[in-house]
């Protein structure tokens, strides 16, 4: 088995590649960003690769020359969130729980590198597998003292001009959250040369007729988002070919600036789903493999930075069941992501005639393999017991509470959480929350400046090595 290039905890190992002469500077910048992607998700994902997989595949960031750590604290607490984070790696400056684009007090605004690179006549392109006013992609154009803001959010997406965006769409375009009636953020696009479209083959021939290209998947899952690598088909988009499609509508002799989302790793950490994270890393791989390729094609002028807004869920490779063995392979079992089975499960528990606890037990073999002899799932008499237990608890809510509770709702999660904590343990994965964890989170540089990158740093010293290396620079030499 490979060994990955860092190792976990602070003792990581950074190498840094040739020293390129200070006069050369990039003129094409890719900023990464894998929502909740922490050292370890990283990591088992790159064991699962190479023991279950049987690959010869590296996640392609893994042998970039230089390999650092980040801090990831806001201004207010210590374990952060999405807007907070994105903000600082948007900005280069600290701000508090929530926030985007402002400090912490909200007495301030914050000016992003996106909007910097823009007035410096680069082109400038957002990407995400979430929805496009999200936290992540929006500090990079926003303004707001709430992240949930969906509708004003999108309002200053409209404002910042930027040239393409792309993503699962908006949380809130026709602004239904309000209490007043507004015009829709499709109306107003078009007045300020804004082309919205769901067809990829379109792009090329919007973006010299509009000021600004918004593309949204045509099939999105739940919350505007792409769906996950595990529940997708070869008919669905996949943030690799949004990337691909990116660097063609942006390419031009300036230079440009893109910064791409993994969003849903986050997502299924929440879900302390782990199956469908690691596929959602290997999906977020595939579009770093996009800014590789350009990179080759342009390696003294290109820039590529991976990294993570911060960690979630306390992930972990190791248990006190399995003591020191592992048993990744058990996750190959599973066909469908925590979310799509909680779909599947509230969708028999409103039938007419409720399902019996050994038809909700072959639903769980035939998706997630637990049951399964064959492939070393079978269940214990306290697997079953805790299962029986569960679905009985789910038989009991009212068919309206399941209707109206979230994905996230635990009355409704009953019997599928279960099912996953058993998936977990007997796969030897631990997670220590549902939440965010104050773990530092990996950096990956590759190509010019990769130099100035060496040693700890916190969230906030990545947009101002950029911005100081790059656009401070260029300033300074006119």
């Amino acid at each position: 088995m490979r060994h990955i290039l860092f190792l976990i905890g602070i003792s990581l190992i950074i190498t840094v590649g040739c020293q390129k002469t200070k006069s050369q500077k990039a003129k094409y910048i890719f900023l990464f960003i894998g929502d909740g992607m922490g050292i370890q998700q990283v990591n088992t994902t790159q064991v699962y690769i190479d023991s279950v997989l049987k690959s010869n595949r590296e996640l392609s960031f893994l042998d970039f020359p230089v390999q650092t750590f980040a801090t990831t604290y806001a201004a207010n607490q210590y374990i952060t969130c999405s807007a907070a984070a994105g903000t600082a790696l948007s900005t280069g400056s600290k701000t508090s729980f929530g926030t985007l684009g402002l400090n912490y007090n909200h007495t301030d605004t914050l000016f992003s590198i996106a909007k910097k690179f823009k007035e410096s006549g680069y082109k400038v392109g957002l990407l995400t597998s979430v929805s496009i006013d999200h936290a992540t992609p929006a500090a990079f154009y926003a303004h707001q003292g709430s992240r949930d803001s969906s509708y004003e959010i999108a309002l200053y997406l409209l404002k910042s001009g930027y040239d393409f965006y792309a993503s699962g769409g908006f949380l809130d375009p026709y602004g239904k959250k309000l209490k007043n009636s507004v015009e829709s953020i499709y109306s107003l696009g078009q007045k300020y040369s804004f082309a919205f479209t769901t067809s990829i083959s379109s792009i090329d021939s919007l973006k010299g007729k509009y000021r600004s290209v918004v593309y949204s998947t045509p099939t999105p899952a739940s919350k505007s988002t792409l769906k996950y690598a595990i529940d997708s088909d070869s008919t669905d988009v996949t943030l690799a070919e949004l990337t691909k499609k990116a660097i063609q509508t942006l390419d031009n002799p300036k230079g440009f600036f893109m910064m791409v989302e993994g969003g849903k790793i986050d997502w299924a950490c929440h879900e302390n789903d782990a199956g469908t994270a690691m596929g959602e890393v290997i999906a977020f791989s595939d579009a770093v493999a996009q800014a590789i390729e350009f990179y080759n094609a342009h390696p003294d002028e290109t820039l590529i930075i991976v990294t993570a807004d911060h960690e979630t869920g306390g992930f972990s490779l190791g248990n006190n069941e399995n003591k020191y063995k592992i048993r990744l392979s058990l996750l190959k079992s599973q066909k469908i992501s925590k979310d799509e089975f909680h779909g599947l499960v509230n969708k028999c528990l409103l039938q007419p005639l409720k399902p019996t606890f050994q038809e909700m037990l072959n639903l769980a073999k035939l998706k997630l393999g637990i049951g399964n002899q064959d492939v070393k799932l079978a269940l214990s008499e306290e697997d079953l017991k805790q299962l029986k237990e569960s679905f009985e608890t789910s038989i009991r809510i009212n068919r309206d509470s399941i209707i109206k509770e979230n994905s996230n709702s635990k009355l409704k999660e009953a019997f599928s959480t279960i099912c996953f904590e058993i998936l977990n343990r007997k796969a030897a994965i631990g997670w220590a929350s549902t939440k965010h964890t104050g773990s530092p989170v990996p950096v990956f540089v590759k190509g010019i400046g990769e130099e100035y990158f060496n040693g700890r740093l916190d969230n906030t010293d990545i947009p101002k090595i950029v911005e100081n290396t790059i656009l401070i620079e260029q300033k300074g030499n006119k």
